[in-house]
């Protein structure tokens, strides 16, 4: 059985702007995932993408976020925080057939 528990947004060293970073646990091995900022496809949005350490854990993934406008906005950060940690506990159980 796979040893996993979800990644909550509080576990998160995140800032919008900044980008940040978390380290999760799956069967005793660490992973160790970083967030960068990236721009959208759209000019007056910012994306999150997530890179994984070691790098074959996981793709690189692109979570859509937030206006450029709000990056100073504690709601949003919230929110975008939110969007960071469900994605990573459906990349973490599809790549490791939780689901």
């Amino acid at each position: 059985m796979i040893a996993y528990k979800n990644c909550s947004p509080s576990e998160l060293n995140y800032t919008l702007g900044k980008g940040g970073n978390v380290t999760i646990k799956v069967n005793g091995k660490t992973i160790t995932l970083t967030f960068k900022d990236v721009p959208a496809e759209n000019p007056k949005y910012m994306n999150v993408k997530i890179f994984s350490d070691p790098k074959h854990i996981m793709a690189s993934i692109v979570v859509d976020s937030y206006l450029k406008d709000d990056k100073n906005d504690a709601d949003v950060n919230q929110k975008v925080k939110e969007k960071l940690a469900n994605c990573i506990n459906t990349a973490v159980r599809n790549r490791f057939g939780l689901i």
